[in-house]
C-alpha cells in the first residue's frame, strides 16, 4: 500500500537527485515546512498539490502513488477499460468482484477500479455496488479529487433507479450536483450534463413531465452556451418524446429534426437506432401507419431491445390498418427486456397486451380480450400517469364494463 511515508521517500530521494533545495522545490505554492513535514511521512499532500511536486520534478504523479501492488492494478485497471468499453460488464463484475474482498491499495486506480465495477453493476443487475461507491468516493476525496468522487457518487443514482427508488435517487443527484457545485476546482461540462440528463430521467420517471422537460431544456441551454454537445441528440429525443406524450406533435418532430443532426454528426450506431425508432413512433402518433411499417422493414435492428421495440411499433401500426393476424404476430414477439428500467418505457411495452385485446375484442374473443387487458392494467398499477397507462387503463374498463 502506498504510504505517506513512501511517498515522503520518493519526493526526497527525486528532489536530491534534481540537486534541488526544499524552497526551491516548494516554490510559491506550499511552504518549506510544509514540504518538509511531507518529506519525512508526517502529512500526505493533496492531489493538486502532488500534481505541482510532480510537474516540477519531470516526472507523473502516479510515480509517487505507485508500489509493485499498484504497478499490477494499473495494469488490470487498463484491461477492464477494455472489458466495459466493449460492454462486457459481465467480465467486469467477475474480475473485480473477487478483489473487493481483501485490501486493495488506496490509489487512484484502485478507485477506478471500483468505478468500473459500479457502472458494471448497473448493467447486470449485480449486488454489492454500493459499498463499492462508498470506498471509491472516500479514495478520491483523500487525494482531493472532487469532482471525481461527486462522479462516482452520481452512479448511485443509476442502482437506485434499477430498484425502482426514484424518489431517493433524485435525493441523490441533487445531493450530488451541491457538493460538485460547492468543492469544485474549474468547471467539468460533461459531467454537469450528465446531472441534468439524470434528473430529467429520474423526474420523468416520477411523473414529472414538467420538471423533466426544464432539466432537458437546461442540458441544452448549456451545451450551446459552452458549445459542448454531449449527449445532446439524447437530450433532443427526450423533449421530443414528452411532447409527444403531450399530444404536442409539431413539436416532437421539431426536436426530432433536432436530434437527426446530432446522430449525423456522431455517427453513433446507438442513436442511429434510437432515432429510426422515434420515427418510427412519431409516424404512427401522425397516422402515416403505411409509412411506420416502411421504416420498420428498413431497419437493420441489434439488440434484444431494438428489435421488440420495433415489433411493438409495427403491431401498432398493422392494428390501427386492421392487419389484425399480422399485428398479433408481431405484438407476441413484444418482450420486457432485462435493460429496460424506466416506467414509461415499461409501460409502453405493457400496451403490447392492450392492443391484442382489443384486436380479440373486435374478432369476438372477448375472454382472451379480457384476459390480455387484465395482465396489462395489473402490471401498471404503481406507474405513474402517462399516454401508455391511459390507454391500458381504459381499454381495460372498456372491455370489463361489457
Amino acid at each position: 500500500m502506498t504510504t505517506k511515508q513512501a511517498i515522503g521517500d520518493k519526493l526526497k530521494a527525486l528532489r536530491l537527485s534534481k540537486g534541488l533545495t526544499q524552497s526551491e522545490l516548494a516554490g510559491e505554492d506550499m511552504t518549506k515546512s510544509m514540504l518538509s513535514q511531507i518529506e519525512n511521512g508526517r502529512a500526505l499532500p493533496s492531489m493538486r498539490s502532488l500534481q505541482i511536486l510532480a510537474e516540477r520534478l519531470g516526472v507523473d504523479a502516479g510515480y509517487f502513488l505507485e508500489d509493485d501492488q499498484s504497478v499490477e492494478l494499473a495494469r488490470m485497471v487498463r484491461d477492464i477499460e477494455v472489458q466495459f468499453k466493449q460492454k462486457n460488464y459481465q467480465a467486469v463484475v467477475s474480475s473485480v468482484q473477487p478483489l473487493l474482498g481483501g485490501k486493495l491499495p488506496v490509489t487512484v486506480d484502485a478507485a477506478r477500479l471500483m468505478e468500473f465495477y459500479v457502472a458494471a453493476c448497473y448493467y447486470t443487475g449485480s449486488a454489492g455496488g454500493e459499498e463499492a461507491v462508498s470506498r471509491a468516493a472516500e479514495i478520491y476525496e483523500r487525494f482531493g479529487l472532487f469532482v471525481e468522487s461527486a462522479k462516482v457518487q452520481y452512479l448511485t443514482y443509476a442502482l437506485l433507479f434499477t430498484q425502482g427508488k426514484y424518489e431517493e435517487s433524485l435525493e441523490l443527484i441533487r445531493s450530488v450536483r451541491g457538493k460538485y457545485l460547492t468543492k469544485k476546482v474549474g468547471n467539468n461540462f460533461l459531467f454537469e450534463l450528465d446531472l441534468h440528463y439524470a434528473e430529467s430521467v429520474t423526474l420523468s420517471a416520477l411523473g414529472d413531465y414538467s420538471g423533466s422537460k426544464e432539466a432537458a431544456q437546461a442540458a441544452v441551454a448549456l451545451s450551446r452556451e459552452e458549445n459542448v454537445f454531449y449527449m445532446t441528440d439524447h437530450l433532443y429525443r427526450v423533449l421530443s418524446n414528452l411532447a409527444l406524450m403531450s399530444g404536442n406533435l409539431d413539436e416532437a418532430k421539431q426536436y426530432l429534426e433536432k436530434a437527426r443532426l446530432y446522430v449525423k454528426l456522431s455517427e453513433n450506431e446507438e442513436s442511429v437506432q434510437l432515432l429510426r425508432l422515434a420515427d418510427i413512433r412519431l409516424a404512427n402518433a401522425e397516422q402515416r401507419y403505411e409509412e411506420a411499417l416502411e421504416l420498420g422493414h428498413g431497419f437493420q435492428v441489434t439488440g434484444d431491445r431494438y428489435v421488440s421495440s420495433c415489433n411493438l411499433m409495427a403491431g401498432i401500426a398493422l392494428y390501427h390498418l386492421l392487419r389484425d393476424e399480422e399485428a398479433l404476430e408481431a405484438l407476441s414477439r413484444v418482450t420486457l427486456t432485462d435493460d429496460v428500467h424506466h416506467p414509461l418505457d415499461r409501460a409502453a411495452v405493457f400496451t403490447s397486451y392492450a392492443y391484442k385485446a382489443r384486436i380479440y375484442a373486435r374478432t369476438g374473443k372477448l375472454e382472451e380480450a379480457r384476459q390480455q387487458s387484465q395482465t396489462a392494467y395489473e402490471r401498471v398499477q404503481h406507474f405513474p400517469s402517462s399516454v401508455y397507462c391511459t390507454f391500458i387503463r381504459d381499454t381495460y374498463r372498456e372491455l370489463h364494463q361489457q
